[in-house]
């Protein structure tokens, strides 16, 4: 009895045609699967820009009702002789989606996001440190009312004139950060944030 090598080569022939079509199914099955994981990624860093867009829109018309109007129509020459309450963290989606930044694609609108939220951070800072000025002023006016102290009087007057000053430097700012609001808009618009998918 002789081997059948007629049989032997079908039988090598359809292991390796086999082989190929199980490789081939795996390549298709980890491609299609690649793609879709690609597909939802995308979905969901389109989502978060939409959410991010909605969030700067959301707090810039909050912050134009609460003082963004007084700070634009402030005379030069003139402080900013009120409180405004920060007392919150404002940037909700920007924080818990902070590791989804680095996915963007698109290095200029990356960029765009993180310095306009740093920017707007430093804003609300500047705000603080106006409460403070403010809060003094009226501490050494108070103090020096009640004590008719002419040194009350020279703390009242130098808080005074530093609340001016400091009033130039959040005009400089808010102008500044309207501008880079503004780009952002425009950038997260370019990028599609509001077309349907």
């Amino acid at each position: 009895m002789g081997i059948d090598w007629n049989t032997l080569l079908l039988s090598g022939i359809g292991a390796l045609i086999g082989s190929a079509l199980t490789l081939l199914a795996t390549y298709l099955s980890h491609h299609w699967q690649v793609s879709k994981q690609k597909e939802r990624d995308e979905q969901l860093l389109k989502g978060i820009l939409q959410a991010m867009h909605d969030e700067v829109v959301t707090l810039w018309d909050a912050y134009m009702d609460g003082i963004g109007h007084q700070i634009e129509a402030l005379p030069d020459g003139k402080p900013l002789n009120m409180y405004w309450p920060v007392t919150q963290e404002y940037f909700t989606v920007y924080n818990t989606n902070a590791s989804f930044i680095g996915r963007i694609q698109n290095h200029d609108l990356r960029r765009l996001i993180v310095s306009t939220y740093t920017n707007a951070r430093g804003l609300i800072d500047s705000y603080r440190l106006n409460n403070d000025l403010v809060q003094k002023h009226e501490h050494a006016v108070l103090i020096f009312q009640e004590t008719n102290n002419p040194t009350h009087k020279a703390n009242a007057v130098a808080y005074y004139g530093s609340m001016v000053e400091y009033a130039g430097k959040l005009k400089k700012r808010h102008r500044a950060i309207k501008h880079q609001m503004q780009q952002l808009l425009r950038a997260l618009r370019k990028e599609g944030v509001l077309s349907k998918p």
